[in-house]
């Protein structure tokens, strides 16, 4: 759990926790045992893709996947979410409406656990968004080792996966029939215990180091790190803008899936009598034209590859500068969700070798 700072409220555990080995086929006694306690949501099937939905039975939950067309930011940022209503002028408080049962997010792969940590930063940092706040602390988290590396996923460079290090309650890897569950807080352990499933032994955690030294060799993508924070910085009239900013459709998918984009818009909707409505807020997005517009049609953007810029930049290098974090995880959506296939590790290599 955390408090408004961010942080864990409460000691990380130093003592020796105990790991479980769940056979595949009991996947369905897990997930009964979930979902008489917690609403349970985890990545299921959409047609060729996953996304994060409902799932109550191991038929729905789909372990294998390889990543989700939107990330689980959506459930501690929700796309759109009131602030207050009004009537007259009178100004009618929004209580969210938090479930009574804790939920569950399983299946979370170590980018997407690496963007709640950048998250945290910026909606518990400075000041603390006490509905993000309750959303985060509402949610019990199951972590995923990876089976496949994408073409498109470059989290080994960023230094966010494939290894989950923190950050969760129990962190799933399959090790071959079965499923390495390995707890790192009571709530996991509690949860766990009462199933009477065998603890895993020391082949079993060399199994799963196994499987991460296999995945490790099959990144095909990367981003040099240690050097491109201050190269993105530095590299504002550099001819990479205009020649990408030329093929962007500002279309700002790329920042619609990226599990880190944390801008809102905040706008009123009135009622035709004009006498009720409500603020709301949602999701905005950098690429659009709309978004450095002010007042009297001035646009301190304008140009298709000025936001590029903004985008590729503030996730290779503002985002340190802000948070002391890097916003990118290497998850790669933004790669795969490019109608032109405009692709950041290519534009973070013409940053550093100067090609065009």
């Amino acid at each position: 759990m955390l408090n408004e700072t961010g942080r864990p409220s409460k000691c990380v555990r130093c003592e020796i926790v105990p790991n479980f080995l769940l056979p595949q086929e009991q996947m369905d006694l897990l997930l009964e045992k979930l979902n008489s306690k917690y609403k349970v949501y985890g990545p299921v099937r959409k047609g060729v893709e996953y996304a994060f939905g409902p799932v109550t039975t191991a038929k729905d939950l789909c372990l294998d996947y390889t990543t989700t067309i939107l990330p689980p930011k959506k459930f501690f940022t929700p796309p759109r979410e009131t602030i207050f209503k009004f009537h007259g002028d009178k100004i009618i408080g929004v209580e969210e409406i938090i479930p009574e049962e804790k939920q569950i997010l399983l299946g979370i792969h170590a980018c997407d656990m690496a963007s709640f940590n950048f998250l945290d930063r910026v909606f518990l940092g400075f000041r603390s968004d006490p509905r993000y706040l309750k959303r985060r602390n509402n949610f019990l988290i199951f972590a995923l080792t990876c089976k496949e590396v994408l073409d498109t996923c470059f989290c080994q460079s960023m230094g966010t996966g494939p290894v989950v290090p923190t950050g969760y309650d129990v962190l799933i890897t399959d090790i071959g029939g079965k499923y390495l569950l390995e707890t790192a807080t009571s709530e996991g352990e509690q949860l766990l215990k009462p199933l009477g499933l065998q603890e895993a032994g020391v082949e079993d955690l060399e199994a799963k180091r196994g499987c991460l030294e296999n995945l490790k060799g099959r990144f095909k993508k990367s981003v040099d790190r240690a050097r491109i924070v201050d190269l993105a910085f530095n590299s504002q009239e550099h001819p990479v803008w205009k020649k990408y900013g030329s093929i962007c459709l500002a279309c700002g998918q790329c920042a619609m899936v990226c599990p880190t984009c944390f801008c809102f818009d905040v706008r009123d909707s009135v009622d035709l009598s004009l006498e009720s409505g409500e603020r709301y807020r949602e999701w905005d997005v950098c690429l659009l034209k709309e978004f450095a517009e002010v007042a009297l049609g001035g646009n301190f953007r304008s140009s298709r590859d000025a936001r590029l810029r903004q985008f590729i930049c503030h996730n290779l290098s503002y985002g340190v500068m802000q948070y002391n974090l890097m916003k990118c995880v290497g998850c790669g959506r933004c790669i795969r969700a490019c109608p032109v296939h405009i692709d950041i590790t290519e534009i973070a290599r013409e940053l550093k070798e100067g090609s065009i």
